[in-house]
């Protein structure tokens, strides 16, 4: 592009100040007078293709009259007409008289390029069209995840009713057993008839849960918190998969300090986050393996708030980094998950659950082989006024 130098006109520029806003400016400025060019900007240089000063040029050869008047032969405000380009070029221009020649003032004009403004506005329409198919995608998208929410909370609702027939059954012959109504029976019988029953009730206080989520417009979890030591509702859990891990000859090592163990949490919930990890540990340790449950404290996310990192590690076949973070989303399943028969939700309640507690929930590879999956809750020097001691 030309510089405001090559401009130079025929007699004195205008002032400096509206010199340099006209070469500021996208459109086309010229000063004219008896027909001729007085002054032009860059942009009106640039917009007839010639790389010599206009000044001086005839305006009737710089414009053409398509139909309606070309400036230095009509007095209308606006006309549209074509800038004669070198080579017969033309392009299609809107004049608009800024001020008409008179009394020895030059007359001004403003020429705006008509096929550049034309070409804005088809882009703009172009984008808006794209803009318009966007939305409409995004509402399709959002029908469809309102839809599929609805699908999967109504299939939560009718699997956690329908749990509940076998669980009553199963509940109602463990207390015949154990009221010895069908006999008597010995200590280890009545042991393992214990934990089947405590097992029935986490399990009725789960599907409870599960049905009150399912009504609930925001699925938002209400815990009931409560401070004390998670050393006991850790060894419950154990206790209730040690049938599991005798069966499978598994060892499971306790790491934590019993006088240093005690956390703000929903004791049916973080059960129920423990009784999902372990027995996904169970699940992937081999025969003969070893599985870890540890407590240890960590810092949190401010200097006055201390958590418990409660850590559960296997002998499986470990997680790819990849698959760390979308093993927690709902419906994810990875390897050979698909073939246990479960649904993906696992590792997503465990989560939700978790994060309710004010807590964090990831995974990373165990040292010498395997998986550690690991959650924090909040220490009970943090707990406020009004949580219960337990």
């Amino acid at each position: 592009m030309m510089g405001a130098a090559s401009l130079e006109p025929v007699e004195a520029p205008p002032d400096a100040c509206l010199q340099q806003l006209a070469q500021a400016i996208p459109e086309g400025v010229l000063l004219c007078r008896d027909g001729r060019v007085l002054w032009a900007n860059e942009p009106m240089a640039v917009m007839a293709g010639r790389r010599v000063a206009l000044c001086g040029l005839p305006l009737a050869e710089l414009f053409a009259d398509t139909g309606s008047g070309a400036p230095g032969h009509s007095d209308a405000p606006a006309l549209e007409c074509a800038v004669a380009r070198p080579g017969g070029e033309r392009r299609a221009v809107l004049c608009r008289c800024a001020r008409a020649e008179a009394g020895g003032q030059p007359g001004i004009w403003v020429v705006e390029d008509v096929q550049r403004t034309r070409r804005l506005e088809g882009e703009l329409l172009q984008l808006g069209q794209e803009l318009g198919k966007l939305n409409r995608e995004l509402a399709t998208l959002r029908e469809r995840l309102r839809s599929e929410r609805a699908e999967r909370e109504e299939l939560l609702a009718v699997v956690s009713h329908e749990l509940r027939t076998p669980l009553t059954i199963i509940s109602g012959y463990s207390r015949l057993l154990l009221a010895e109504e069908a006999g008597p029976i010995n200590e280890e019988q009545r042991r393992f008839l214990e934990e089947s029953r405590k097992g029935c009730q986490r399990l009725d206080r789960f599907i409870a849960n599960l049905l009150a989520a399912s009504r609930a417009s925001k699925g938002e979890e209400v815990l009931e918190i409560c401070m004390g030591p998670l050393a006991p509702v850790i060894d419950g859990v154990v206790e209730m998969f040690r049938p599991m891990l005798d069966e499978h000859e598994i060892a499971l090592e306790l790491e934590l300090d019993r006088n240093d163990c005690r956390a703000r949490f929903d004791r049916t919930r973080v059960e129920q986050v423990l009784t999902n990890l372990v027995g996904n540990a169970i699940r992937y340790t081999p025969r003969g393996g070893s599985i870890a449950v540890s407590v240890q404290r960590v810092a949190g996310d401010a200097a006055e708030r201390r958590f418990l990192e409660i850590a559960v590690s296997d002998a499986g076949p470990g997680i790819a980094a990849a698959d760390r973070e979308r093993i927690f989303r709902p419906y994810v399943q990875i390897g050979d998950e698909h073939r246990a028969g479960g649904l993906g939700l696992g590792l997503a309640i465990c989560k939700r659950l978790v994060k309710a507690h004010g807590g964090a929930i990831g995974v990373s590879e165990r040292p010498g082989g395997g998986s550690r999956f690991f959650f924090t809750l909040p220490c009970d020097e943090a707990v406020g006024a009004g949580v219960r001691e337990v």
